[in-house]
Order: C-alpha cells, then sequence, then structure tokens
C-alpha cells in the first residue's frame, strides 16, 4: 500500500540518539520529518537497553559500595538487596525518559511510525516501506544503530550465554558471571558484579582491558576490579562454552596454557555489530560493517544518509546525537556546528574514566613534539574527604605551542569533568588560557588545574 498523499523533506529510520536528534532539528529547521522505529518505544538500544539502565544499575550498585564502606566515614549501616525493586527503579528510570523523549519529539512537529522500515528504491525519489506501508521523501536518513555481536564461538548459542541486551531487559542478577570481552561494557559489567558482591571473571582477548585507551588507565582499572575480587585473564582466546548443571564452563588459552572457568551465566561483551535496513545491504558502501560517510553523512548511495553506530566512528551516544545534528543542519542548507573530531568517551565504572582528545602514544604516532603531566587524586582533597581510590589526571600539549591536545581521567565524577577539557581541545586553548579560570575548593576538579599546572612547568 502506498502512501502517495505525503511527500516528506526527510525519513529518519530509527529512533535512537542520531535518529531522533536529527529528526527533531530537521523539523525546526522547517524541514517536513517522518520517523521510523521498530521498537515499542523511541530512545534506540542507549536509552531502552545500553546506556541509561546500566547507569541505573551501577549507581545502585555504588550505594551498595558506599554502604560496605560506611563504617569508614563513621557510619554503621546494615543493608540488603531487593532485587524486585531494583529492577522497578531501573524500570521507572527508563519509563521516564522514554515519556520525556516521545512528548519533545511530537512537539517538534515530527511525525513518527512504529514499525520495521526498509529502503526499496532510491531512484529520484526514495521511496521506504514502513510496516507495509510506502512513503517517499527526498532523503532518508539511516540511525538504525547495532546489536551485540556475536563472535564464533563453539557453544555460544547455549541458553547460558547472554549478551548486554539480556542483562538489561531482564530481571536476574546471576550469583556469578563470566564477561567475554573487557572493553567499556565489559568492564562497566565488571564494575557492576563486583559492587553487588557477585564473582566475576573477566576474559579479554587484547593483551590488557581498555585497550583503545590510554595504558595508565587500563592498569589502575585492573588493579581496582582485582582488588574488588574480579579475576582477569587477559591476551586470552575462549575456545568453547558448554551448558552445566550448574550453569556455564568457559575454555580459553592464555599463552600456552589451557584453562577452564565456570559461573551460572557467560556475558558475551565483545562488540557490536551494524544493523543495516533491507533493500541496502550488500549495495550501500560499508568497511567492516559499518557505513562509509562523509563529512556531512552522505552515503555511497545518492539521497541516503547514515548517522551514529551504523556509521564509521566511535560508537558513543552523544557522538550519535551531535551526528544527527550535524546531518540535519547539512540538509536544511545550514552550516553543522559540532566538532566531530573531538569526542570524549567516558566508562561509569568506580571510579569513573573520561577521556578526549590524543594520548601520548597517539601523539608520538602522529609526530607531535609533546609534553604530559599528571595529578594524582590522592593529592585532591576531595578525594580524601570520599575516600576515592586510586586515580589521576594526565594531560598531554603540544610543546610548540602549548595547546592542550588530549586529556584522560580516572576520578569521581570524571564524566562531568571531561567537558571542560573537550571544550580546550576544541578552541585549541593553550594551558595558560586553561588555568585562568579559578576551580572551586574542595572539588575533584581541582586536580584538573593541579595537571594544568604542572604542565606549565614543561611548556
Amino acid at each position: 500500500m502506498e502512501n502517495s498523499e505525503k511527500f516528506y523533506d526527510l525519513i529518519v529510520i530509527g529512533g535512537g540518539p542520531a535518529g531522533y536528534s536529527a529528526a527533531m532539528t530537521a523539523s525546526r529547521c522547517g524541514l517536513s520529518v517522518l520517523l521510523a522505529d521498530k521498537g515499542d518505544s523511541l530512545g534506540g538500544t542507549c536509552l531502552n537497553r545500553g546506556c541509561i539502565p546500566t547507569k541505573a544499575l551501577l549507581h545502585s550498585s555504588g550505594i551498595i559500595r558506599q554502604l560496605r564502606n560506611a563504617s569508614g566515614f563513621g557510619v554503621e549501616a546494615s543493608f540488603s538487596l531487593d532485587e524486585e525493586k531494583l529492577f522497578a527503579y531501573r524500570d521507572e528510570t527508563v519509563n521516564t525518559l522514554v515519556a520525556g523523549l516521545e512528548q519533545s519529539v511530537k512537539a517538534s512537529g515530527v511525525e513518527t511510525v512504529k514499525a520495521e522500515a526498509s529502503v526499496i528504491s532510491t531512484d529520484g525519489i526514495v521511496k521506504v516501506d514502513i510496516g507495509g506501508a510506502i512513503y517517499r521523501a527526498k532523503d532518508v536518513l539511516l540511525a538504525t544503530g547495532t546489536m551485540p555481536s556475536l563472535p564464533p564461538i563453539d557453544g555460544i548459542d547455549s541458553d547460558c550465554v547472554i549478551t548486554s541486551n539480556d542483562l538489561l531487559e531482564g530481571k536476574e542478577l546471576p550469583e556469578s558471571l563470566i564477561i567475554v570481552g573487557g572493553g567499556v561494557i565489559g568492564c562497566e559489567f565488571a564494575s557492576l558484579y563486583t559492587d553487588l558482591g557477585r564473582k566475576v571473571t573477566v576474559i579479554e582477548a587484547l593483551p590488557r582491558l581498555l585497550s583503545n585507551m590510554d595504558k595508565d588507565l587500563s592498569r589502575n582499572l585492573q588493579m581496582i576490579l582485582k582488588n574488588r575480587g574480579a579475576e582477569i585473564f587477559s591476551g586470552a582466546l575462549v575456545k568453547s562454552i558448554v551448558k552445566t548443571s550448574n550453569g556455564a564452563e568457559v575454555t580459553f588459552t592464555a599463552g600456552d596454557a589451557v584453562q577452564t572457568v565456570s559461573a551460572d551465566k557467560v556475558l558475551i561483551a565483545a562488540g557490536r555489530r551494524a544493523v543495516i535496513p533491507e533493500g541496502l545491504k550488500g549495495i550501500i558502501e560499508t568497511d567492516n560493517g559499518r557505513i562509509v560517510t562523509d563529512a556531512d553523512g552522505r552515503t555511497s548511495i545518492e539521497h541516503i544518509y547514515a548517522a551514529g553506530d551504523i556509521a564509521k566512528g566511535i560508537q558513543l551516544a552523544h557522538k550519535a546525537t551531535a551526528e544527527g545534528n550535524n546531518v540535519a543542519m547539512a540538509l536544511a542548507g545550514k552550516e553543522p556546528f559540532h566538532d566531530m573530531n573531538c569526542i570524549p568517551s567516558c566508562v561509569y565504572c568506580s571510579p569513573e574514566i573520561a577521556c578526549v582528545g590524543m594520548t601520548d602514544s597517539e601523539a608520538k604516532e602522529a609526530g607531535i613534539d609533546l609534553v604530559t603531566a599528571r595529578s594524582l587524586t590522592s593529592a585532591n582533597s576531595r578525594s580524601v574527604i570520599t575516600r576515592e581510590e586510586r586515580g589521576f589526571v594526565k594531560l598531554v600539549a603540544d610543546k610548540e605551542n602549548g595547546v592542550l591536545i588530549g586529556a584522560q581521567i580516572m576520578c569521581a565524577n570524571a564524566s562531568d569533568i571531561i567537558g571542560e577539557l573537550a571544550l580546550a581541545i576544541t578552541n585549541r586553548l593553550d594551558i595558560e588560557s586553561c588555568l585562568r579560570s579559578v576551580r572551586p575548593h574542595p572539588s575533584y576538579e581541582e586536580a584538573v588545574g593541579a595537571a594544568f599546572e604542572e604542565l606549565l612547568k614543561k611548556i
């Protein structure tokens, strides 16, 4: 059935951060927009089964960790975990944000259809099949995101194996968990489950956790997780997963040794793969399974754009939001305003990790004459008050001009602090400019000022 009555300037496929941001921005710029999403609610993976439910559970587990250590602050406390209320809190958090998002999308003038969509024609006018009805548009934005990737491991299809989707949509907390993958997802779940007092084993194929981040971040996090009881095997390759009467056994190789570990469940956290809509698979240009785009989001097919996790680049919700906004601005004939070369990354473990710009290793590889400085949070008054575990602020600058080019933080509230450093890097501020503002005392942010002062001595 063809819906021939309406022609849209833009049809957006996917209601996650890239999709809904692009749809609302395009509508506010005067374009007619239809947003199609196959989920029961808007928000995509991030809101429904990713960032938000994970951080809600991490908030609860963090309270448990604080209560467990309360006597050190002169507070004697007893507590118990009510799993039913825990999941009710998680679901209420998600539902509140979903309701607010759907109201915002509606208020922006965007039309929505909740059904699966596929592109069926790109000749001149783009035609999209949405739930069996055909819609027409000048342009289409693909923002269908990703889904958990399942590597080719013998036994991975067993019902003792789960993904992050299963953990974040279900209502079960295994007493013991083997996590295959030591990236951001794996480390956040490791932090969550160790806080809950559960047995955790992490198996990572690469030489260290968080392999794409600064080595100091990886080293500190691994030490903290081990101190909390987690077993961590890096440089390890999983060979098989076997369901047992008590849960699961995972066999892996680490060096020349073959080892087996057991747990109630096995979480596969080995990355995510792009969800490319039907009608475009094998036609649109991709690189390692992700759609190739130019700076304005154009793909290899005329009038087809892509943004968010489905496109090449780092897979982060705020990157997807910015990218969606930029594509919408370009389609409306306006100048995009987000700088996509400076995207902060955060890991919501405890303590938090946040980084932006270049590491010292990346700067060296780029041939930059660099200088670095560190400020340990053990000397930070706020960290001493709250008895935070080991952490630091590390800054990287171009020695020639004193401009900040990178920052890595591991401390409480790192995800709230990193914005200051992203702003400095985006606007190419030098160290003296970064030191002009006065930071409050006592605050975690003072550690940033201390690192800037150390950096200035070396410029």
